[in-house]
């Protein structure tokens, strides 16, 4: 009887040990190279908390110092935020969607499968360097959230990964320049949903 006490707990706490290291695993960036498009992380929809994208011909990638993804709620408007490294310096990128407004990070699965022209809808695009800040005019270009899903950890909902890709044609330093091949899947949920509209 002492016996099967002894590893039922042995079994419990190796239980709750993984579910917490599930939990943590959750925030850290798990980068898999895309073979097709060096210096790219894969696409993927598993919460890896990556993205990635070509700035003509430079990535512009996360990294795990930072956290790669943010989700900011202001004035009816869902501001994306990604941060990585572009040109060995800490770089962010902002996507401001108008029209979008949820109210917990939940609520992002309302953007599962929705195509967002980044010229004709109600969006801008700032990118952000240690030297210099860019607000971008679009010539052409989308955010695509191809898969929006909730995640569950012991039947409570923890995050919500997102997952798609963007591509855009605009002007840094008054030359035309294009990002492509833009990729993101992210874990978002209590640390990095902020709705401000709600204070």
């Amino acid at each position: 009887m002492r016996t099967n006490i002894f590893f039922a707990s042995i079994i419990l706490a190796s239980f709750i040990a993984c579910s917490k290291m599930d939990e943590y695993n959750m925030m850290t960036s798990i980068f898999v190279e895309d073979p097709d498009y060096p210096g790219l992380p894969q696409y993927s929809e598993w919460g890896y908390n990556t993205f990635g994208a070509y700035i003509d011909r430079v990535a512009f990638v996360s990294t795990n110092q930072q956290i790669p993804g943010k989700v900011v709620v202001r004035n009816d408007t869902l501001q994306l935020i990604l941060k990585g490294n572009y040109n060995g310096e800490l770089t962010t990128m902002i996507f401001m969607l108008g029209g979008h407004n949820p109210r917990t990070y939940s609520d992002l699965i309302d953007l599962n499968g929705d195509t967002i022209d980044l010229k004709r809808d109600p969006c801008a695009v700032q990118f952000i360097t240690s030297r210099d800040t860019f607000n971008f005019q679009i010539i052409e270009g989308e955010i695509f959230f191809k898969k929006v899903q909730r995640l569950y950890v012991d039947e409570e909902e923890i995050k919500c990964i997102v997952s798609g890709y963007f591509h855009l044609k605009t002007f840094m330093k008054k030359e035309p320049i294009a990002i492509s091949q833009g990729r993101f899947d992210l874990g978002i949920g209590y640390d990095n949903f902020f709705n401000l509209s709600l204070k």
